[in-house]
């Protein structure tokens, strides 16, 4: 489909100039999945469009990526708030998960997905169970993603891993590479070195990333003290698997000597700073990751742990939490903030044609209502993009050319079927 959107204020995305340049009265052009043209509407060139988009009042930018979240989890939203982690687990998390099928899995994949085209997020980063299902629902929805089988291993059976092997068998670069799927060991403390080894040959084999939740807290810190002698980070470059592309979620409780080494190693870090805040894990060393080169995303984690899948939220709370934690009002430069929810995401996904907003990329993006209240007057709208925008302006999410979410009308899910299936889902899990 050929889509023009005119008369908006564009942030095409990050560069590497001193500050991210906004285009006042800027023209989008879309042809199919790709963006034809973006630039000054004055100097657009003719385009016949099925469609036409007024963005007076609104600001245009590239989709938010979610680089971290259990989707699924939405079914167990504000269970166990204000517990303490292990309990929160092990009284609230586990006993409803023991009982998810197929069904509820797709029901709440499709919720999940939902809540994040409401708030702008176009591609995220994802670890769960029953996966065939989420898989499903990505492609049925038309949004981005990358998928991994979370793997448990306490016996060095390493039969969880056949799961993420077979996902990948299937899914890997489907639905027009909107899918692409990733191996996914839970943790240091929830696998075996066995299984670590066989995850390091399957990403040999595969070409695919590692996804692995990386220091959380201080008990995995140590934890993995006592039973290897070596941090989290350093046990895993020990077995090879700083080797392949890895991204490591949390990060919160890293020495200097484990930040150099995620640096040096090309490690992304998934930041997920509200839910490291909510269960009180602490809060990532993100000014000193930053210095020392680490490149570094954000994720929401699960809603369960946050409580909502809301990137923008995020990116409010990633721009001001170091500055004060370090009582250093410089350390969040607003282009890196944005720049971790938006280009470092897609590029961590191997997407080099997502990101950003110019000539032959994919078209994923977002619009912003501006002519709110909290947003006026807008002399830096980069500001208010960090610290007043909210979720429930986002009024667009294009993924692919394809308009998915606008106005409070998702165009290519069923609200009503899908709020159907979570009650259904809901009655079985919690009777």
């Amino acid at each position: 489909m050929r889509i023009r959107i005119t008369n908006v204020l564009l942030m095409p995305g990050v560069t590497n100039e001193a500050h991210i340049p906004f285009i006042p009265d800027a023209e989008v052009l879309v042809d199919g999945s790709r963006i034809a043209y973006a630039g000054p509407r004055c100097e657009a060139p003719s385009f016949e469009a099925a469609e036409v988009i007024d963005g007076e009042g609104m600001l245009a930018m590239p989709g938010l990526c979610n680089m971290h979240t259990h989707t699924p989890m939405t079914l167990l939203r504000s269970i166990g708030s204000d517990l303490t982690l292990d309990r929160w687990l092990n009284e609230a998390i586990f006993p409803v998960e023991k009982h998810l099928t197929d069904e509820a899995v797709r029901a709440g994949s499709d919720l999940g997905i939902m809540e994040m085209l409401r708030f702008g997020t176009t591609s995220f980063n994802d670890m769960y169970m029953h996966m065939d299902m989420e898989a499903e629902a990505v492609r049925d929805s038309g949004m981005r993603a990358l998928l991994g089988h979370g793997v448990v291993d306490f016996d060095e059976s390493c039969a969880d891993l056949a799961p993420n092997i077979a996902l990948i068998e299937k899914w890997n670069h489907a639905a027009d590479d909107r899918i692409r799927v990733s191996l996914a060991p839970h943790s240091e403390g929830a696998t075996t070195e066995k299984l670590l080894l066989k995850v390091r040959e399957a990403a040999e084999t595969y070409h695919v990333p590692i996804h692995i939740h990386v220091s959380e807290t201080k008990l995995d810190f140590d934890g993995s003290l006592q039973r290897r002698g070596l941090t989290p980070p350093q046990y895993l470059e020990k077995l090879g698997l700083m080797e392949h592309s890895m991204l490591a979620a949390h990060c919160v409780w890293v020495t200097d000597e484990d930040i150099e080494l995620l640096a040096r190693r090309g490690v992304t870090v998934l930041h997920n700073p509200i839910s490291n805040l909510k269960l009180a894990s602490g809060i990532a060393p993100v000014a000193r990751m930053l210095k020392a080169g680490c490149r570094i995303t954000l994720g929401t984690d699960g809603v369960a742990s946050n409580n909502n899948l809301n990137m923008l939220e995020e990116l409010h709370l990633c721009s001001v939490v170091h500055n004060g934690y370090n009582q250093d009002p410089t350390i969040m430069n607003p282009n890196d903030t944005v720049k971790m929810a938006t280009l470092n995401g897609a590029k961590i996904q191997g997407r080099t044609d997502c990101g950003g907003i110019k000539v032959g990329n994919r078209a994923d993006i977002i619009a912003l209502d501006f002519d709110k209240p909290h947003l006026l007057p807008a002399f830096d709208p980069l500001a208010m993009l960090c610290y007043s925008a909210q979720g429930s302006d986002v009024c667009m999410t294009m993924v692919d050319g394809r308009i998915l979410y606008e106005n409070g009308e998702f165009l290519t899910m069923d609200k009503d079927r899908i709020y159907h299936d979570v009650k259904k889902a809901l009655k079985h899990l919690y009777s």
